[in-house]
């Protein structure tokens, strides 16, 4: 970055500005000191305008360090340092300004102008004889130091700029005599030659700060990666998630620089020593992976059980085109969790199922998909999917069966779980009356019952599955005295005229016996009775 070249203005006022001191020696009259003072107030134009491009450059540096980056945090606090420094000596040189106009006489209250503006040696008697000159000089060379300390030494441009902007050389006369620069700058020379020249040196340090800032964002912008690839992605906050609890993840945009690609190193490493000495120290032996497109390729192996966490580093190359051969390093950490691949198979029948029923189980595995999900059964069971983790078996056989469960994982079927579970029959049913309990009913409401109602086949209460046996056939006996009598009973179980007219003429102590063929879900048909006495 070269120095700042001035504007046309600027050159203008420049010219101006050696004009009017040569006219000054050959004592100018009054209105050509007046001609000095506007010129004075063009420079200060200028002045405020380097002030205000400054104050621009000063937030910009702000908001990039704001980002976190490391060279834009040191760049902003440079940066500060430089706006101390310069408003600091830029309000010296101020004070010298209204010091020497004070002594001088002060203000016209009129025009606002020095009434001294013609005094030769106020200027020289502040500056030279009480030493703030000598001083002045030593501030400018101070802050010179500075801003220069803050350039790459191979910029010479910006700081030859630099240097010439701040310069404070002897003074040699027209006999070439020469003097302190204090004395050049003050001696022989009005009040409002004095002030203009203190008023130039505040514009040389406005424009010496102006062109540093630059420099140093301009540093920043080229430390930056670049990037031509824009990505959403995410990141899960635990790699492993059980039921009920909560899936985290940081969703975000990431850049990446497909014509650069990067380097990138796995390992193991100490991120403490890392974050305390801005150093990557590895712990253990590395390996560089695979790169597409500025993305690094993982992959690695889930041969062991538990948690793991793995990182390393990516180093990029180094955006500035001065700094080639250095790379900028970025470290990265993540975990994940392996477990052994496993199935969970459940029912409300215990490992159990029945023969010939719809019996419903719930597969689940965890991290996978139910469609992903390929279950089968022993046996000469048959299976269907119902869909959300439900599957349907229906046994054909008693005795065990064997339950797989198979994944389809990363494209390949892996098998992931085997249980053994129990086939049976269906317990046989019994006969059930309502009403009737303990094997004991008044003749009146048994007959009222089996009229109204009937008997029914039914599986104990506490069988978990409420299917129904159905009727295939159904009768009575009638034991009065010790003699049979048949009776009739309709096919739902329910008893026919004769039976019931039969049944109300029972006596205490006689009893009747139904004889019932049920036939249950599993296709066997079970003969059954019951004998119900009147009390």
């Amino acid at each position: 970055m070269s120095a700042e070249k001035l504007s046309p203005r600027q050159q203008m006022i420049g010219i101006m500005y050696l004009v009017l001191l040569a006219m000054l020696a050959m004592n100018a009259s009054k209105d050509l000191l007046n001609a000095f003072i506007f010129l004075e107030d063009g420079i200060d134009v200028t002045t405020k305008n380097f002030n205000n491009t400054n104050q621009t450059i000063y937030t910009k540096i702000s908001n990039a360090s704001a980002t976190g980056s490391r060279l834009a945090v040191q760049t902003d606090k440079n940066a500060v340092e430089i706006g101390k420094s310069s408003n600091k000596l830029f309000n010296e040189i101020e004070k010298f300004k209204d010091d020497i106009i004070e002594i001088g006489g002060g203000l016209d209250e009129e025009t606002n102008l020095p009434l001294g503006k013609d005094n030769q040696d106020v200027g020289a008697e502040y500056l030279v004889v009480k030493g703030h000159g000598k001083a002045l000089k030593q501030k400018i060379g101070d802050y010179k130091i500075l801003l220069t300390n803050l350039i790459d030494k191979r910029d010479t441009g910006v700081i030859n700029g630099i240097n010439k902007l701040l310069k404070t050389p002897e003074h040699i006369d027209y006999e070439g005599v020469k003097s302190p620069w204090e004395n050049g700058i003050s001696e022989y020379l009005p009040l409002a030659a004095v002030t203009a020249n203190l008023t130039n040196i505040q514009s040389y340090i406005r424009n010496a700060e102006s062109q540093v800032l630059s420099y140093l964002f301009e540093q920043i912008n080229q430390d930056s990666y670049k990037v031509n690839k824009i990505m959403a992605t995410s990141i899960a906050e635990n790699g492993y998630v059980l039921q009920g609890d909560q899936y985290s993840a940081n969703i975000f945009l990431a850049a990446a620089d497909t014509t650069q690609e990067p380097i990138v190193i796995i390992g193991d490493f100490d991120t403490a020593y890392y974050n305390n000495t801005g150093q990557i120290k590895f712990t253990g032996p590395t390996d560089s992976l695979p790169v597409d497109a500025g993305i690094g390729k993982l992959r690695l192996d889930a041969n062991t059980t538990g948690n793991h966490t793995w990182g390393g580093i990516m180093k990029v190359p180094h955006p500035n085109p001065k700094r080639k051969g250095e790379y900028l390093i970025y470290p990265f950490v993540n975990n994940y969790t392996v477990a052994a691949p496993s199935a969970v198979i459940s029912s409300d029948q215990l490992n159990i199922m029945y023969m010939g029923l719809d019996n419903e189980i719930s597969i689940s595995a965890p991290g996978m998909k139910s469609e992903d999900l390929i279950v089968t059964a022993s046996n000469r069971c048959a299976v269907t999917s119902k869909g959300n983790g439900k599957y349907i078996f229906i046994p054909q056989r008693g005795g065990k069966i064997d339950i797989n469960v198979s994944a389809n994982i990363n494209g390949l079927m892996k098998a992931i779980s085997k249980q053994t579970w129990k086939s049976k029959r269906l317990p046989k049913p019994e006969i059930i009356i309502p009403g009737v309990k303990g094997g004991k009913a008044s003749a009146n409401s048994l007959a009222a019952v089996l009229q109204a109602v009937g008997a029914k086949p039914q599986y104990d209460p506490s069988f978990p599955i409420s299917t129904k046996p159905k009727i295939i056939e159904i009768k009575a006996e009638i034991n009065s005295g010790g003699t049979l009598n048949p009776g009739r009973m309709t096919k739902n179980g329910k008893s026919v005229s004769q039976t019931n007219r039969q049944i109300r003429a029972l006596n205490r102590g006689h009893s009747i016996t139904i004889y019932m063929k049920a036939k249950g879900a599993d296709g066997i048909t079970h003969s059954i009775q019951k004998v119900v006495t009147i009390r």
